[in-house]
């Protein structure tokens, strides 16, 4: 074959990859791809975290040939991510937990001194009552109220939502004639939340993603399988916080920083490296 000046060819066409892509969580297949990650916007930027040693023997003038072996292999995929769903509001923080709620804030009257001592009031709340908020506020009727202290004034069942008030002959300021006023939130709605709630948590086996793959387009219009393929395997994000724009027609992006692991279970030899490439070929 004759020495070209370019490497312009005819076949050239059919060998490009066109983006965005589609983003995949737990990908398997073409026909079972996944949970597809929605929008995305920016570019998608892939680093397979390859770094090397050199052997560098005595006499070596530089690098010798065959004297270099890979020292480590941690890849990462950087994306920035439209959609607020809970998939990938989930995946921000490694080790979020979540659970579906409906925060409500109350003031509930728990009645007199006497009368809540003898009943032993349960929260509206109950066991959806978010504990932490709670406050029990008492005083006589048409005079300010005081901030109660827990153990000292009262109890309370973090599991029933029982409220148990002192004796004042027990060291309990609550007078009986006293006003009782809890004020607290609680998950309103056993079902059909209105809200799903992140907290952080400890990093479990559950919170790694099997794998997070983008799906390409090869322009080659013969092939079946007309894709580029990439993954990375055993996911977890490495946090980089959320802007919210000041801008009111700007969307916010989940900067997300996907980091793939070794799973010492398969093997960490290099040939187990936590990523793949897959290129259609018909």
């Amino acid at each position: 074959m004759a020495v070209v000046i370019n490497g312009i060819t005819a076949a050239a066409v059919q060998r490009y990859i066109r983006g965005p892509g589609g983003l995949y969580k737990d990908f398997t297949s073409v026909a079972s791809p996944g949970t597809l990650l929605g929008e995305t916007k920016g570019d998608i930027e892939f680093d397979p975290g390859i770094t090397f040693h050199d052997v560098e023997p005595a006499g070596a003038r530089g690098k010798i040939k065959l004297h270099r072996c890979i020292d480590k292999c941690e890849p990462t995929l950087s994306v920035g991510l439209l959609e607020a769903s809970t998939t990938n509001i989930g995946a921000i923080v490694p080790g979020f937990n979540s659970a579906d709620e409906t925060p409500t804030k109350v003031a509930e009257s728990l009645g007199t001194g006497t009368t809540a001592r003898s009943s032993a009031p349960t929260l509206i709340g109950a066991g959806d009552t978010d504990f932490s908020t709670l406050e029990i506020w008492y005083g006589a009727a048409g005079t300010d109220c005081t901030l109660a202290t827990i153990t000292t004034d009262y109890t309370v069942n973090t599991t029933t939502g029982v409220v148990t008030i002192v004796a004042e002959g027990s060291g309990g300021n609550i007078a009986d004639a006293d006003e009782i006023t809890a004020v607290y939130e609680y998950d309103s709605t056993s079902s059909g939340d209105d809200f799903t709630v992140f907290t952080p948590g400890v990093i479990a086996t559950g919170d790694y993603w099997t794998n997070v793959t983008l799906v390409t387009a090869l322009t080659n219009t013969t092939y079946t399988n007309a894709y580029f393929i990439l993954q990375l395997k055993n996911i977890l994000n490495a946090p980089s916080g959320l802007t919210i724009p000041g801008d009111g027609v700007t969307e916010a992006i989940f900067q997300m920083n996907f980091e793939a692991f070794f799973d010492a279970s398969v093997g960490t030899d290099i040939t187990n490296a936590p990523f793949e490439w897959w290129i259609g070929r018909s």
